[in-house]
């Protein structure tokens, strides 16, 4: 038989609900596995468009198909040339989406419960196979003996990094109850990093496939807050307790992988480098893609290690221990870009420069909170104090908005463009930036002095209140500004307070 006439015959069975249907679903996921990518495809649309379409096919066979596709033995996904099995189960992850089109016009309220329902079922059916998950991320990566020679295509890998992150991002709105199963997630890509990530060779991958991989970590970072942040009681003791644990992870996976020295070998571009070559990491919409990300994660973890409430002390000795035993050599001598630097990756994309510098400054607020690094740190993360202290040392609060200013041309109006997109962080930022300026002004105040960029970052400043200001008057600033303008207004008071001769010449 004709392979269009085959789908075609299994797609209409499975739609009549015939008694053949189950045999019909099983033809198009073996299709999947075809030598001719025109017939996978083909099969792979004929499946989602009787599973996606029709009720009845949903509520039957969605589940059977997600556990047939994510138990799929390890030498299958080894051969997986396509990545049309994640395809399918990425769409079948954003079912409820596709079902707002198939719903009829009867009244009622109850018309979209069956694609959340679904939505729901699908979770918990990958849910309840998470080691067979991670099996079939693994077996993608790395062939029999985790040699990553017999790997699958860097197509088909990127296909199952979207899917893990598919999935992680639609668990932020479990239900409650689900906390031993969140646990063994946890552990289970913990295992999956280790085994996969840490050894990875950055270096030599695709840039669609290293930005895919930072992507996953900040997808499952934030599923993590978001988990932390709903739990409570012993419930929120035991993902605090895998929270610090994937935390631990983060911190040996940026230290020990070839990540970070790959990043900072690219960042150095006045000098030959060994790493693979640069055009590896060229994107055709911006030439930083893979910086840029390396940049936001690293930023949100120091923020997320920062955050965490230490829950005991450890001496000055076993600090030391810890901090030498686990630091690699190149850690010791970390070489991070400078802000020119910094601002030469990050300007090209807004808002992953504002995400940036709003982590960068929330690092900076955190490590003062509890009297600095040492004392801020969980016991666990001690040994990468020195690698955080520098960090927030290199890249200090009010030089970086200083810089900023000075990005933007000392615009007001660009930095009110940022302020009003719902594209960027800047609200957030500037507003954390202003409650450090104002609680630390005298030492702000100096240190933007002797760097000669005192007046230029207040004549922006105040040029933005009195813009703002004007909008209120005339109803046409977006949001309420009255947080904003006390803050500016304030800042604005201890600069004409301090006498600055700055001051009189504005």
């Amino acid at each position: 038989m004709d392979w269009r006439r085959r789908i075609e015959v299994c797609s209409t069975a499975v739609q009549g609900h015939r008694d053949d249907s189950g045999g019909a679903i099983k033809t198009l996921l073996g299709l999947l596995d075809d030598d001719d990518v025109l017939v996978a495809f083909v099969a792979k649309e004929a499946l989602l468009g009787v599973l996606i379409s029709d009720a009845g096919a949903r509520s039957e066979c969605v589940n059977g198909v997600v556990k047939e596709l994510v138990t799929t033995s390890p030498e299958c996904w080894r051969r997986e040339a396509s990545g049309f099995r994640f395809q399918v189960l990425r769409q079948l992850l954003k079912v409820e989406s596709g079902y707002e089109s198939v719903q009829d016009d009867s009244d009622g309220g109850e018309d979209e419960q069956p694609g959340r329902v679904m939505e729901n079922s699908c979770l918990q059916e990958i849910l309840q196979n998470i080691g067979a998950v991670v099996a079939m991320v693994r077996s993608v990566f790395a062939g029999p003996h985790e040699c990553p020679t017999t790997a699958a295509p860097y197509s088909v890998q990127y296909e199952a990094l979207a899917f893990l992150s598919d999935f992680v991002e639609r668990l932020c709105n479990l239900e409650k109850g689900e906390v031993s199963r969140l646990v063994e997630l946890i552990e289970q890509v913990i295992v999956l990093v280790g085994d996969i990530f840490v050894p990875m060779d950055y270096s030599s991958q695709p840039t669609f496939l290293t930005c895919e991989v930072l992507e996953f970590f900040g997808d499952f970072q934030t599923a993590l807050e978001c988990w932390k942040d709903q739990t409570l009681g012993e419930e929120s003791d035991i993902v605090s307790g895998a929270y610090k644990k994937w935390l631990e992870c983060c911190l040996d996976w940026l230290m020990e992988s070839s990540c970070t020295s790959t990043a900072l070998q690219l960042l150095d571009s006045n000098e030959s480098s060994n790493v693979s070559s640069h055009e590896v990491f060229i994107g055709k919409s911006t030439r930083y893609p893979f910086l840029q990300q390396w940049l936001v994660l690293l930023s949100r973890i120091g923020v997320a290690v920062l955050g965490v409430v230490p829950d005991g002390t450890m001496s000055t000795e076993s600090q030391a221990l810890d901090q030498s035993d686990k630091q690699p050599a190149w850690a010791k001598q970390i070489q991070l870009p400078n802000r020119r630097q910094l601002f030469a990756v990050l300007a090209e994309q807004d808002d992953v420069m504002i995400e940036v510098l709003n982590g960068l400054t929330r690092m900076a607020s955190l490590a003062t909170a509890r009297g600095g690094i040492s004392k801020q740190l969980d016991r666990r993360f001690a040994w990468a104090s020195p690698s955080i202290a520098y960090l927030i040392a290199a890249y200090d609060p009010d030089l970086l908005f200083a810089d900023l200013v000075d990005t933007l041309g000392r615009d007001h109006l660009v930095l009110l463009d940022l302020l009003v997109s719902n594209e960027t962080k800047m609200l957030e930022y500037i507003m954390r930036y202003l409650r450090h300026l104002g609680a630390h002004w005298n030492t702000c105040k100096q240190k933007l002095l002797a760097n000669k960029r005192l007046e230029s970052v207040m004549s922006v400043l105040i040029r933005l209140r009195l813009e703002i200001d004007k909008l209120v008057a005339a109803d046409l600033f977006p949001f309420g500004a009255g947080p904003l303008t006390r803050r500016l207004v304030s800042i604005e008071h201890l600069y004409e307070e301090s006498g600055d001769e700055g001051a009189q010449r504005l």
